[in-house]
């Protein structure tokens, strides 16, 4: 099964793909009508379709890159979640904007712990495994980053504290319950916060939720905690 990442930008691809196949389809028949009014050798009705063939791949190639190069700069290369600049980004603007938004801090729990039994690259996988579901279960419209280490960020647009509680609540039994690479227990840690409009600012709003957090740390983990009031 390849990563969600992977997946994601094999779209870019297939769009690609299909608009080449139009544009190909599109120049055929315009070559073959200009034949038939000016009664051409074939080699001159051939020849604009070869050259037509060859711009319309060097396009595609470029349009692909260009494509590529945008999903890079905004994801991180490990896990394909968003990266901490693009996740800042929409967290401001949201701000600004005096939005309707909650934030799902996750944490994964002993971090430290699986690397040193299992290794590093056991670490890595549980990231990629923890991104994998967490993009598996919320919503189209949600933002989730890696916002570093081995914690990750949610911004649920239009989502008050409550049912903010409840999308937290649902993937943390995911997760506790879904299987892990090399046999591994995986569970995480929630904090969760609501942005305030008439006070709140991105640092805020991302304090009161850390501190949640710390909180579902503090008493046993695998388990979400809310803002205080």
């Amino acid at each position: 099964m390849l990563p969600s990442h992977s997946i994601q930008f094999q779209t870019y691809f297939k769009s690609i793909l299909i608009w080449l196949v139009f544009t190909c389809v599109i120049g055929y028949f315009q070559m073959k009508y200009t034949f038939q009014l000016t009664h051409l050798k074939p080699f001159y009705f051939i020849a604009p379709g070869v050259i037509g063939l060859i711009f319309g791949v060097m396009t595609a190639r470029i349009i692909l890159l260009n494509n590529k190069l945008k999903w890079i700069s905004k994801r991180d290369p490990l896990t394909g979640a968003y990266n901490h600049g693009h996740y800042k980004q929409m967290l401001n603007e949201w701000c600004d904007e005096k939005a309707t938004f909650s934030l799902i801090l996750i944490d994964i729990d002993h971090f430290k712990k699986i690397n040193d039994e299992y290794g590093h690259q056991a670490g890595d996988k549980a990231l990629i495994r923890v991104s994998e579901l967490v993009t598996e279960t919320k919503r189209i419209y949600d933002i989730f980053a890696r916002h570093g280490g081995e914690e990750f960020v949610l911004l649920t647009p239009r989502t008050k504290l409550l049912e903010a509680s409840d999308i937290a609540t649902r993937l943390c039994q995911i997760i506790s319950e879904a299987p892990m690479p090399s046999d591994m227990k995986l569970t995480c840690s929630f904090g969760v916060s609501q942005f305030r409009a008439d006070s709140d600012t991105s640092s805020s709003v991302f304090d009161r939720a850390d501190r949640a957090l710390y909180g579902s740390k503090h008493n046993g983990r695998n388990q979400v905690s809310l803002e205080e009031p």
